[in-house]
């Protein structure tokens, strides 16, 4: 039974350092339970009679699938709109569309949380890709709404995916302090933003591990994240590093993260540009002599990863690879999360 457990009814989730660790905490504990009860959960209903709306602005297989599951194996129902059918304007211009700001207004009266995917590259209200973007209407969106508002993956978090990739951390590892963890740039013709890499990062510090980042020069990190991920660091007694070559970053490593991310240039040139600057460091790449030069490391990857550029076949289908529990964790954390920020505290004490 959890007893004595902090009230998070009515929470938002659009990023993880603005929870305490302690929330965290009860959190990950919930989605042990429900781990650990499997299909027993889906007789609890918690959530009977509420409605997530999921908003997917981009493609998503993971995310729409396990929060889907999570909510209507909790009692819930689900709405998933494809936003181009909605007569909603993300740029507020006059004659565009309705507002974010009534369209939350509206939305609050029917349903009982609202998640926000927005993580491609949007350009801004005057036409101008830059970052940051989705997680300005995610919480533009939250501040708007009377309804718990969840960050599906933006540009630059991803924070239900984050404590997905803590717990299957916890399971391989146990205790996560002082373990070190690599956030490893990766050649992909494919672009994507910071978001994964930069919420793990975030995660991972606040769980008191020592955090690398390692990325070929001109991929820096958002100044501003990093300036948080340094902050926990510091205030966990952990090392934050970065490093511009991935034999020596790999080294002693626990955890080992490969995944791309678009360079800062990318808001200002051509996705063709960005592909081309990539193609520069193909040798990026996580491979099985890389993998002998950590401490036995476990490979984490959100998916989808790009097999033969971001990762070799013999790491990803290795013995050291973590991504299908890693995947599987997604629904139990979910399922925390929903639980947590719409359930009767109470109902969850008698679990």
């Amino acid at each position: 039974m959890m007893r004595e457990l902090i009230d998070l009814r009515g929470r938002d989730v659009l990023d993880t350092h603005e929870w305490t660790k302690a929330e965290l905490d009860q959190i990950l504990k919930l989605a042990y339970k429900f781990k650990a009860m499997g299909v027993g959960t889906r007789s609890l209903d918690l959530l009977r009679g509420m409605t997530l709306l999921l908003l997917f602005f981009r493609a998503s297989t993971r995310t729409r699938i396990s929060f889907t599951a999570a909510m209507e194996q909790l009692g819930g129902f689900v709405q998933c709109p494809d936003p181009g059918d909605l007569r909603l304007s993300l740029d507020n211009k006059p004659g565009a569309g309705e507002s974010l700001k009534d369209t939350a207004r509206v939305v609050e009266r029917y349903v009982d949380c609202v998640g926000i995917r927005l993580s491609g590259p949007t350009p801004d209200r005057n036409g101008v890709l830059r970052p940051g973007f989705g997680d300005l209407i995610a919480k533009e969106f939250a501040q708007y709404a009377r309804v718990p508002v969840i960050n599906l993956a933006c540009d630059m978090q991803h924070p239900t995916q984050a404590m997905a990739d803590v717990m299957v951390m916890q399971e391989s590892l146990g205790e996560l302090k002082k373990k070190k963890f690599v956030a490893m740039w990766a050649y992909s013709p494919i672009v994507r933003h910071y978001t994964s890499t930069q919420a793990d990062a975030l995660i991972a510090a606040t769980y008191g591990m020592d955090v690398t980042v390692a990325y070929p020069e001109g991929y820096d990190l958002d100044p501003e994240t990093e300036a948080i991920i340094r902050s926990k660091c510091a205030e966990n007694k952990c090392k934050f590093e970065i490093i511009h070559d991935y034999r020596r970053a790999v080294q002693g490593a626990d955890v080992v993260f490969p995944r791309t991310w678009v360079s800062p240039n990318f808001y200002v040139h051509s996705k063709e540009e960005e592909q081309e600057l990539g193609a520069k460091h193909r040798d990026w790449r996580l491979t099985e002599a890389l993998m002998r030069l950590t401490n036995n490391a476990r490979f984490i990857h959100v998916m989808p990863f790009d097999r033969g550029n971001e990762v070799d076949d013999s790491v990803a289908d290795g013995p050291s690879s973590l991504v299908y529990e890693q995947a599987e964790n997604l629904l139990h954390v979910r399922k925390a999360f929903l639980a947590s920020i719409l359930a009767d505290p109470v109902s969850l004490k008698k679990l």
